[in-house]
């Protein structure tokens, strides 16, 4: 008490000036409508800006919150559509039997780092050996390639995105099926190069290229892309085209790892007809 007594006794002077200055605005404000609606637009314009900026914060981590939980309920959806289950037999379906068996599971992952303009780019996400990641596995958004895993931490995976000299994708046309081969020049991280196209095949722009599930790293349908140009060689066994990539690499948020869960029965019959 003794202390706010000095304190006011010291600074008496300024006090007064302040209360007396603040009684003089707000009379002036007050009974003079020029200056009133002056203030009032001020504060107005300030109050506005501020709140516009606190909505934007507010607006941009909430729709981080809603992509991760769109991603993460995509992979349980995944993993619940027939194009997840091993089908033995074409023409019968019985959920307890072992006819269809759960061959894929999906797993939600935040991208922490990723690159486009090198000539081999890799991506960084948020799932590693803990979560069951492995080596090898494939990686998409959605319905659309991504890359494949090729290093694995507990917390942490190192992906090698499509977008890199060493990747190299087995595809085939949507429409008849016939194989070819998928990889990226390098350049413009929107455009591939598909290679090994049969000559008899009748290529038009905007056919499609998915997945043709001949290797152990992605389910056969996954979308790579739609031709965008193409070239006939006369002296050449094969054609090839220019493809727009589906997946915009440039804006991974979050990914999903793809989970074969008959892959290592698939790796034990191979070894056998190795080792014989």
């Amino acid at each position: 008490m003794r202390n706010l007594l000095v304190f006011l006794r010291t600074n008496y002077f300024i006090l007064l000036f302040l209360l007396l200055e603040t009684v003089s605005l707000s009379l002036l404000v007050n009974f003079n409508e020029y200056q009133n609606t002056a203030v009032y637009n001020i504060f107005g314009n300030l109050t506005g800006a501020l709140n516009s900026t606190f909505r934007n914060i507010s607006e941009y981590f909430s729709l981080r919150k809603t992509n991760q939980t769109m991603v993460e309920e995509m992979a349980k959806l995944h993993s619940r559509l027939p194009d997840a289950y091993y089908k033995s037999d074409a023409y019968s379906f019985y959920r307890n039997d072992t006819v269809y068996l759960l061959q894929y599971r999906y797993i939600s992952a935040k991208v922490i780092s990723n690159t486009t303009n090198m000539r081999n780019n890799f991506l960084m996400i948020s799932k590693g050996s803990l979560q069951g990641v492995k080596n090898h596995m494939g990686v998409i958004i959605g319905n659309r390639i991504v890359g494949q895993v090729v290093s694995v931490s507990p917390h942490f995976s190192w992906i090698m995105s499509m977008l890199n000299k060493d990747s190299k994708i087995s595809g085939k046309f949507k429409k008849n099926n016939q194989l070819v081969n998928v990889e990226w020049p390098g350049g413009n991280y929107r455009y591939g190069t598909v290679k090994e196209i049969p000559k008899h095949v009748d290529m038009k722009k905007g056919d499609t290229i998915i997945t043709s599930g001949n290797s152990d790293i992605f389910p056969e349908g996954i979308l790579i892309g739609t031709i965008s140009d193409f070239n006939v060689a006369d002296d050449e066994n094969f054609n090839s085209a220019t493809l727009l990539f589906s997946t915009d690499f440039n804006s991974l948020g979050f990914v999903e790892i793809v989970l074969d869960l008959m892959r290592k029965e698939k790796e034990d019959l191979k070894a056998t007809f190795k080792s014989e």
